[in-house]
C-alpha cells in the first residue's frame, strides 16, 4: 500500500469510527399501544413516556406500533400481536413499553419470562389477577422481566366529590361494554369499592351493540333512584366497531345526568367530569421507570405502582346542557375546567 492510500484509509477509519460507536450504543425502545394513535385513554400514556424517555436518554431510537384493538377481530388482533413479535425478534430491542391490558398481553404472553425489560402502564386488570396466570411477581416486587404502573380509578375519591357536589347519593349506573375493556372497568370499580357501602348502590347496565346501548341509556335516565353513571362503553357493534368517541354524543343525548369520567380526556369527549386519572403522568411515570431500567439494567428494583396522579376536572358545558346549578365555591374545587 503506497502512502496516499495508507493516508486515505486512516482518513476514513477516522471518518466512521464515531458512527461505529453511536450505532453500537444506541438503545432502542419498542412501544406497543393497545390502541390506534388518537385513543382518549392509550395516546396520552405513549406520549408520557416517550417525553420521558427522550429527556433522560441519550441515542435513543423509539418504534410505535398500534394494535387498534378496539376495531378489530379477536383473528385480526392474534396477527397483528404475531406481527409484533416478529418485529421484536428481528431486533436488538433494548426495552419494550406496553400501553393498557391488549399490548401487556400480547408481550406477556411472548416474552414474559425472557430477556428483554418490560414496563407496562393502564393496566386495568388488576396485577395481582395477571400474576395468577404468568406469576411475575412476589407482592409487587418483580420476579420476571415484567413491571410497570397499575391505573388506579380512584373511586372513592369519585364518589367523595359527587356528594360534595349533591348530597346524598342513591345509586350510580354502570353503563359498560361486554368487550375486554368495559368489562375490566366495571370490575375496577367493584373492586376499589369493594370496602364502602356504595358497592350496593351500584347498578349494571352492559351493552354490547347500538340498540342495547340506547336502550340502556334511555333507561338510567328514566330511573329517578340513579343520581349520576359511569360511562364505559369502550366498544361495541353497529356494523362496524363503535368506540366511545363515536358513542359519546349518543350517550349525553339521551342521559341527562351527572356522567363521571374517569379522565380528563372523557370529560373532552363531552361528560360531565370528576377526579379523573391522568394518563400522561402515567405514561410518564412508565417512561421514568423504563429510563432506569435502560441505564442501570435491573428491573427488581422497582415495584409496580398505581397511578399517583390525578386531577378534578369539570366540563361546564354538560352541566349546563344537564341542567345542574355550580356555584362559586363548588367550582373552586376543580382543577381544570372546560368552558
Amino acid at each position: 500500500m503506497n502512502i496516499s492510500n495508507l493516508k486515505i484509509s486512516l482518513f476514513l477509519i477516522i471518518l466512521i469510527t464515531p458512527f461505529i460507536f453511536a450505532c453500537s450504543d444506541q438503545k432502542t425502545v419498542l412501544i406497543l399501544s393497545s390502541y390506534d394513535d388518537k385513543d382518549v385513554c392509550g395516546q396520552p400514556q405513549v406520549q408520557g413516556a416517550v417525553d420521558y424517555l427522550k429527556k433522560e436518554i441519550e441515542n435513543l431510537k423509539i418504534d410505535i406500533t398500534y394494535l387498534d384493538e378496539r376495531r378489530i377481530n379477536k383473528e385480526e388482533l392474534e396477527t397483528r400481536c404475531y406481527e409484533f413479535r416478529k418485529k421484536v425478534e428481528s431486533k436488538k430491542v433494548s426495552l419494550i413499553v406496553t400501553v393498557d391490558d391488549a399490548a401487556f398481553q400480547c408481550v406477556a404472553m411472548h416474552f414474559m419470562g425472557g430477556k428483554i425489560p418490560v414496563v407496562f402502564s393502564g393496566m386495568n386488570v388488576i396485577p395481582e389477577h395477571y400474576n395468577e396466570k404468568y406469576h411475575f411477581l412476589k407482592g409487587r416486587k418483580p420476579v420476571k422481566n415484567f413491571t410497570g404502573v397499575y391505573e388506579r380509578l380512584f373511586m372513592p375519591k369519585q364518589i367523595e366529590l359527587l356528594e360534595v357536589l349533591i348530597g346524598k347519593v342513591e345509586k350510580i349506573a354502570i353503563l359498560y361494554s361486554t368487550d375486554f375493556i368495559g368489562e375490566a372497568l366495571k370490575e375496577q370499580v367493584i373492586h376499589e369499592l369493594k370496602d364502602s357501602d356504595f358497592k350496593n348502590k351500584l347498578v349494571f347496565y352492559p351493552v354490547s351493540n347500538l340498540s342495547e346501548l340506547i336502550k340502556s341509556a334511555e333507561e338510567i335516565n328514566k330511573r329517578k333512584d340513579i343520581t349520576a353513571y359511569f360511562p364505559f362503553v369502550m366498544s361495541i357493534k353497529d356494523g362496524t366497531n363503535l368506540t366511545l368517541r363515536d358513542a359519546a354524543p349518543i350517550i349525553t343525548e339521551k342521559i341527562k345526568k351527572i356522567d363521571l369520567a374517569i379522565n380528563k380526556q372523557f370529560t373532552e369527549l363531552g361528560f360531565f367530569g370528576g377526579v379523573s386519572v391522568d394518563f400522561y403522568k402515567m405514561g410518564y411515570s412508565a417512561g421514568k421507570i423504563a429510563s432506569y431500567i435502560i441505564r442501570t439494567g435491573r428491573i427488581t428494583d422497582i415495584e409496580v405502582e398505581d397511578a399517583e396522579k390525578y386531577v378534578k376536572i369539570i366540563n361546564l358545558k354538560r352541566a349546563k346542557q344537564i341542567k345542574f346549578d355550580i356555584s362559586a365555591k363548588e367550582l373552586s374545587l376543580f382543577d381544570e375546567v372546560i368552558r
